[in-house]
């Protein structure tokens, strides 16, 4: 990607940020651009210390702003023309993705793998992409290599397996060329010190990320902006979505999925453009209430992948189990598979109780395994 930015432009954009104004759309492109480019070709030390720097600068900047649609809206069109791959998958019906920010007061399991799986069991097309550990202990690819599934597909093994099984786990570098340095940002012991200054970051790659390049999905944030979220999703061409702030049995825990803790506040994107936010409760759903305990991260990938495991193979029948299948209702919902989360968490439950979700998460791993097309 070559853009013809100079550095006046830059630095204007910066003065704005600075004073706290917000920025255009071209304006939030213009930023954007530079800075994808800039981790791109970070190939030499001096190179990569400079992107870094453009990089904290401009998401701190927004991040004590406070980013606006506009804003989200930029760095998405950016985004999308560093993508290197545009899908269309051939199915009868709508593919959905799900993933969250980040940035949960209380560090969970991996929720949205077996979610996609259990719901892609159930009947959805439902797909994830996701990185290493950005800034948790254990990122979905970090999981989903525990569990022996190949993140690294060709674009055209990717297609077959969604075509053929109706899911796919993949790792986002793999559409986007600079990805790789920013996961390699995130992990410095500094940005990791640093993490409340780069939420706006959290929220680009929750607004703008789409590998897929799909309409549908479901995104959980782990600050009160799901209005915000599901706005920009619908300038940028989704057609339905909900995002998600979880909470625990007070405001001070907060998720970044749908909870089985307490209260959740959901905003969703309809067909028809208009947001509507609402409030749910996990016994609207005929769920009791979770325990904390049990769904806290584990202290490495293997035994976070041994709790996924044990949900998909129906051997764990307590907090984990809720709260990943409440979140498979979510995917399908906006699957058009079901109507509401009660009804989608009856089917999600049903998968895993006759043993569809074990055999698709078998078939995922086997598929994957046979398509070996980079060597990590």
């Amino acid at each position: 990607m070559k853009t013809t930015l100079n550095s006046k432009k830059i630095g204007e954009v910066f003065g704005k940020l600075s004073n706290r104004a917000d920025l255009t759309v071209q304006e939030a492109q213009i930023a954007a651009c530079r800075i994808f480019e800039a981790l791109t070709n970070n190939d030499k030390d001096e190179e990569e210390q400079d992107s870094f720097a453009l990089a904290t600068g401009f998401f701190g900047a927004l991040t004590i702003k406070k980013p606006c649609v506009e804003e989200l809206i930029g760095v998405a069109m950016a985004m999308e023309h560093t993508k290197t791959v545009n899908f269309c998958f051939k199915v009868n019906s709508p593919v959905v993705t799900a993933g969250g920010t980040g940035g949960d007061t209380l560090p969970t399991i991996n929720i949205t793998t077996p979610a996609i799986i259990t719901a892609a069991s159930a009947g959805a097309y439902a797909v994830k992409s996701g990185s290493k550990s950005f800034s948790s202990k254990t990122g979905c690819i970090d999981v989903a290599e525990a569990l022996g599934v190949n993140v690294h597909l060709s674009s055209r093994d990717v297609a077959k397996c969604v075509e053929t099984l109706g899911t796919v786990i993949w790792a986002s570098e793999e559409a986007y060329p600079w990805m790789g340095s920013l996961i390699k940002f995130g992990s410095k012991p500094a940005t990791r010190q640093l993490m409340p200054f780069f939420y706006s970051l959290r929220l680009v790659i929750a607004t703008a990320l789409n590998p897929f390049s799909l309409k549908r999905q479901v995104r959980g944030v782990s600050e009160p902006c799901t209005e915000l979220v599901t706005k920009v999703l619908g300038e940028c061409g989704y057609e339905r979505a909900f995002a998600v702030l979880g909470y625990g049995e007070t405001e001070n825990i907060r998720i970044d999925e749908f909870s089985t803790l307490g209260r959740n506040v959901v905003s969703e994107l309809k067909t028809n453009g208009d947001v509507e936010t609402f409030d749910f409760y996990p016994e609207d759903a005929g769920i009791k209430r979770g325990k904390m305990s049990e769904i806290r991260a584990k202290e490495s990938h293997e035994a976070g992948a041994k709790v996924v495991r044990q949900v998909l193979f129906g051997e764990e029948r307590g907090s984990c189990r809720d709260i990943i299948l409440l979140n498979a209702a979510a995917i399908l919902v906006l699957s058009d598979v079901c109507e509401d989360l009660r009804d989608g968490y009856e089917l999600a439950w049903q998968a895993v109780e006759d043993g569809r979700a074990k055999s698709k998460f078998e078939q995922l791993t086997q598929f994957s395994s046979e398509k070996i097309s980079k060597v990590n």
